[in-house]
């Protein structure tokens, strides 16, 4: 069974640490980051979000952001990153 991560509605510093720590613990298994009510997604988010696939993609599992919110669609156009949202999967 592949783990859900909820991000919350503001990903940015106060939340982050967490966000971390949460990824840290599902290392090593497939996981689904559920986006749907993110209204706030910076570039500090999106750095947490990247270096995850990035991650999970060497460890040989899946990481999916799921459902994205506008604004988080929003962010990865901005930074250059919609590529990513192609699929909602990180590149193994």
């Amino acid at each position: 069974m592949t783990a859900v991560i909820e991000l919350p509605a503001r990903m940015d510093a106060s939340t982050l640490p967490r966000i971390h720590a949460d990824l840290l613990e599902r290392r090593g298994a497939d996981l689904d980051l559920e986006a749907s009510q993110v209204d706030r997604f910076g570039g500090q988010a999106l750095q947490l979000v990247l270096s995850a696939f990035a991650t999970w993609a060497e460890d040989g599992c899946r990481l999916r952001l799921v459902d994205p919110s506008e604004s988080v669609r929003n962010s990865f156009e901005q930074l250059g990153c919609a590529h990513r949202l192609t699929d909602g999967e990180s590149a193994a």
